[in-house]
C-alpha cells in the first residue's frame, strides 16, 4: 500500500482528501467510488482507508488464467457486465457469494456501482449489485454484521489523464444496512431499488455531475480562467463549479439566447487556445502590467534549470509510456493506468542504468549524486507542472502574432461575464 501510494503521489502530486476521518474503517466496509479513470479509482479507494480492501472486477480481466491468478492474489472477485458479454444474460451469483463471504469475515470492499468509465466528471446510473451484495450480506446474520457503505467521489481537475494534474476525494457520509432490516423483512426488492437510489443521491452530492462532454468542457474552460482569477483551495474550488453549473443551467432557461452566445464565446475562446496550443494561464500572465508579470514568472525562470535537467533525464521513460500507449490504442480512460503500469517498470530501471552509465563515465560517488538529483528534480517538476506549463506556454505566446491580442480580448470579455455570473449565486 505504501509503495501505490508513492507511485499515485507521482502521477497525481496534488491529492485532496476531504472527511479523512471517515477513511477509518470500523467494522465491514463497502467502499463505493464513481469510475472516470479505470485501475486510479480502484487504487484511490484502497490506499487512503487504513484497511485492506478486496475489489470487484470486471471478469474480462481474469482471462488469461494466469492474468486472472494474479488478480485474485491482489484481491481480486471477478465481476461480469452485460455489455462485456453482448448484451446477454450473465450470472454473477458465485461472485455476490465470494463479496458476501469476505464482508461476513470483517473485511472490507471496493466497488465502482456505476460498472463504466466516463471522461466526463459525472456519474453513470448504478447498477443495483451493491445493494443486492449488502443486503444479502447482513440478511445472513440477521443485520446483526454491522456493514455500512461510505462513498467516495472522485473529482479530477485539469487534464486527468496527464501527469501532475490535480484530485479532489471526498468522503461521504457512511450508510448503514441496519437501517434496513425492517422495510427489507416486507420487499426485498423494493429494498435493493431504495437503497440504489439512496447510494446514488448520496455519490452525486460528491460529484460535479455535469449533463454531458459539453457541459463539462464550457465548465473546464471557465474553471481555467478562475484558477487564475481567483485562486481557492481545491475543495471551495469543488463547490464554487458545482454552484456554477447550477447557474448556467439556470441562465440557460432564463436567457436562452445569452447563453447560446456566452457558450459560443467560451468554446471560440478554447478552441482559438486549442489551435496554437497555448494555455489560458498564458493568457493571463500576458494581461498582467508590467511588475506583476515579472513577479509570477520570476518561479519559473528559477525553476527552468531543474525543468531542463528533470525533462532531459526522464526522456526515456515518458518516451517509452507514451509509445506504449499509442501501442496498446486502448480507450483514452485507460492511458493513466498504462502509463502508471509501464512507468512503475520502467522509470527505476532508466535510473538504474543512467545511474551505471554515470558511473562508467565517473564514479560511484557521482551516480548516486545524480541518481539523486534526477530524483529530486522530476519531483520538483511534476509539483511544479502547472506554473511550467503556463511559463513555457507565455514564452510561445510573445511569439504568436495576431492571435496573441484576439486571446487577450476573448479572455477580459468572458472574465467580466463570469464575474457577473458569479455576483449572481445566491449565497
Amino acid at each position: 500500500k505504501a509503495l501505490i501510494k508513492i507511485v499515485v503521489h507521482v502521477y497525481y502530486p496534488h491529492i485532496y482528501l476531504e472527511g479523512k476521518d471517515k477513511l477509518k474503517l470500523k467494522g465491514p466496509t463497502i467502499v463505493l467510488g464513481n469510475h472516470p479513470n479505470t485501475l486510479m479509482d480502484a487504487l484511490n479507494g484502497a490506499i487512503w482507508v487504513d484497511q485492506p480492501v478486496y475489489f470487484l472486477a470486471m471478469a474480462r480481466l481474469f482471462k488469461p488464467d494466469w492474468v486472472g491468478n494474479i488478480l485474485r492474489f491482489l484481491f481480486c472477485i471477478p465481476l461480469e457486465r452485460r455489455k462485456d458479454n453482448g448484451g446477454g444474460p450473465v450470472d454473477n451469483e458465485d461472485s455476490f457469494r465470494q463479496a458476501i463471504e469476505h464482508l461476513s469475515k470483517q473485511r472490507h470492499l471496493f466497488i465502482a456501482p456505476d460498472g463504466g468509465n466516463e471522461l466526463e466528471r459525472n456519474l453513470l446510473p448504478l447498477k443495483t449489485g451493491t445493494a443486492r451484495i449488502s443486503l444479502g450480506a447482513e440478511h445472513l446474520q440477521d443485520f446483526q454484521l454491522g456493514l455500512r457503505i461510505l462513498p467516495l467521489g472522485y473529482t479530477y481537475f485539469g487534464d486527468r489523464e496527464q501527469f501532475g494534474s490535480e484530485m479532489l476525494i471526498q468522503a461521504g457520509e457512511p450508510i448503514f444496512l441496519k437501517d434496513f432490516a425492517e422495510i427489507y423483512a416486507s420487499d426485498p426488492q423494493g429494498t435493493v431499488r431504495r437503497l440504489t437510489a439512496r447510494l446514488e443521491k448520496r455519490m452525486q452530492d460528491l460529484l460535479l455531475n455535469v449533463k454531458d462532454e459539453e457541459e463539462d468542457q464550457m465548465l473546464h474552460t471557465l474553471e481555467e480562467l478562475l484558477r487564475d482569477e481567483a485562486p481557492l483551495p481545491l475543495s471551495d474550488f469543488f463547490q464554487r463549479s458545482k454552484a456554477l453549473m447550477y447557474r448556467l443551467r439556470n441562465f440557460s432557461i432564463e436567457a436562452p439566447e445569452q447563453h447560446a452566445l456566452f457558450l459560443a464565446q467560451v468554446q471560440a475562446y478554447a478552441a482559438a487556445l486549442k489551435s496554437v496550443r497555448i494555455r489560458s494561464g498564458a493568457v493571463y500572465i500576458q494581461q498582467l502590467g508590467p511588475v506583476a508579470r515579472q513577479q509570477q514568472l520570476l518561479p519559473f525562470y528559477l525553476l527552468l534549470p531543474i525543468w531542463v535537467f528533470a525533462a532531459i533525464n526522464h526522456w526515456p521513460a515518458t518516451a517509452l509510456c507514451r509509445f506504449a500507449v499509442r501501442r496498446f490504442n486502448l480507450h483514452i480512460g485507460y492511458k493513466t493506468t498504462v502509463e502508471l503500469c509501464v512507468g512503475l517498470l520502467a522509470i527505476p530501471i532508466f535510473y538504474v542504468l543512467q545511474s551505471l552509465l554515470v558511473e562508467a563515465m565517473s564514479s560511484t560517488a557521482w551516480s548516486w549524486w545524480y541518481l539523486a538529483a534526477t530524483i529530486g528534480t522530476g519531483l520538483i517538476t511534476l509539483k511544479n507542472k502547472r506554473r511550467m506549463d503556463n511559463g513555457l506556454s507565455y514564452l510561445k505566446l510573445k511569439n504568436a502574432g495576431p492571435i496573441r491580442d484576439k486571446l487577450a480580448e476573448e479572455r477580459a470579455a468572458l472574465v467580466t461575464q463570469l464575474h457577473d455570473l458569479l455576483q449572481s449565486i445566491p449565497q
